[in-house]
């Protein structure tokens, strides 16, 4: 199967695009990765589904750093200041709604 996997085509565009605009992609894909792992109909999963998952692991460059630009832009929230594996498994991501 090549579900997970990015096409050439994907993999060309990924690496000519700017840090900012990397930036935002990975900020936009993150709020349905989050709405994904745990129940589509929920805005929210912990940072261990969300780091644990084979998706997640493939597409992110950084994914604190990708939570961290989400956070700042006031698009999710969690508590505290740095998100680390195993520590935070249990830290609630949530997508902001107003």
């Amino acid at each position: 199967s090549t579900a997970g996997t990015l096409s050439p085509a994907m993999a060309k565009m990924a690496m000519s695009e700017s840090h900012e605009e990397r930036v935002e992609r990975e900020v936009q894909q993150l709020l349905l990765d989050i709405q994904r792992i745990e129940d589509p109909n929920e805005l929210y999963c912990s940072f261990g589904e969300l780091f644990c998952d084979e998706l997640v692991e493939q597409y992110y460059e950084a994914l604190v750093g990708t939570l961290k630009a989400a956070k700042k832009k006031g698009l999710i929230t969690f508590k505290g200041q740095m998100l680390l594996k195993g520590m935070s498994d249990n830290v609630q991501i949530s997508i902001v709604t107003e």
